[in-house]
């Protein structure tokens, strides 16, 4: 699953923003964040993504010609990128496993998150996007 996550995170950056996401040991402080889980054979997986508000304004204006947004906008467009890259890793999933049951949920807007987290993380993939950092984990 977490290669197919990762897989499923370059594919949205170099379709929506142009860049290949670069893996970074140093990130942000300040994030908005969203939860989403992706169940397979009735068991939950839920993966966090954490953007700057940076990141989201350059996704924000490749995606809707706008930036800057309003917090009812982050929320609105933090819930698209978690469908597009969970729900693309599940499509990536079923493609090589067709004998798994694979489910996405509806994602929840997190708010602000700031480090350190309030989310006890298995594992996280931090990455650098046009000058901003976002984080994705589970």
């Amino acid at each position: 699953m977490k290669n197919a996550v990762i897989e499923a995170t370059e594919n949205f950056c170099s379709t929506i923003l142009c860049e290949l996401p670069q893996l970074v040991e140093n990130f942000g402080k300040e994030f908005y964040g969203s939860a989403i889980s992706l169940i397979e054979n009735e068991c939950e997986h839920t993966w966090y993504l954490l953007f700057e508000k940076s990141a989201l304004n350059e996704i924000a204006k490749n995606l809707l010609f706008e930036d800057n947004l309003c917090e009812d906008d982050l929320d609105d467009l933090l819930k698209e990128i978690s469908n597009q890259i969970i729900g693309s890793a599940k499509v990536i999933l079923e493609a090589k496993n067709p004998h798994i049951d694979y489910h996405l949920n509806v994602p929840e807007f997190m708010g602000n998150v700031s480090a350190p987290f309030p989310i006890s993380f298995q594992e996280t993939f931090p990455y650098q996007v046009k000058n901003s950092t976002f984080i994705i984990g589970r």
